[in-house]
């Protein structure tokens, strides 16, 4: 069995595109993470997410970086117990890292009919795979690995959210450390 998390995790990195979602899935994880191994597993993927949504926005220095901090730890997680063929998954990051740096280098950084393409992480756990299934049908989604609609709300998540509670939450921490006059 899997972490609940990391199902979520999966099932909006693969059906639904919601990268900006799998970085605050995995946030929590992270944050709530005691052990030092997982937390480092935690914070790739939170990156490789986050490298995935700076890319389709367009936002290749975000993207470049992200993959770049990817591709620097990779290798010293446990991609197996994670259902995850970890060789492949190098590969993949270090081809899109060189892609990535390409185009900053190159007229096509600029191109606005340039498309993305998606990713699926090389999944060699038929177990995981079920888990996955299971869960989208409990929540009305179909496991298919097919790119979506990347919708304006999709692209550009974090300019759109609710903050509501952010910005309450910092202005508290603000007044807590502000005299009282």
């Amino acid at each position: 069995m899997y972490a609940d998390g990391y199902i979520q995790y999966l099932v909006e990195f693969h059906v639904t595109r919601d990268w900006f979602e799998c970085h605050e899935i995995m946030e929590e994880m992270w944050k709530q993470e005691t052990d030092a191994d997982l937390q480092q597993t935690w914070l790739v993927l939170i990156r490789l997410a986050v490298g995935l949504y700076h890319e389709r926005r367009g936002n290749l220095p975000g993207a470049e970086k992200m993959y770049r901090q990817v591709e620097d730890s990779i290798r010293s997680i446990d991609w197996k117990g994670l259902g995850i063929e970890g060789d492949k998954l190098t590969y993949m990051v270090g081809q899109r890292l060189k892609k990535t740096e390409h185009l900053m280098m190159s007229s096509e950084r600029v191109r606005s009919d340039r498309v993305f393409e998606t990713m699926n992480l090389p999944i060699d756990d038929p177990h995981l795979l079920k888990q996955c299934q299971i869960y989208c049908n409990k929540h009305g989604l179909g496991w298919n690995l097919a790119d979506t609609d990347f919708t304006d709300e999709l692209i550009h998540r974090h300019r759109l959210r609710d903050r509501s509670d952010v910005i309450a939450a910092r202005q508290a921490a603000l007044n807590r450390r502000l005299p009282n006059c």
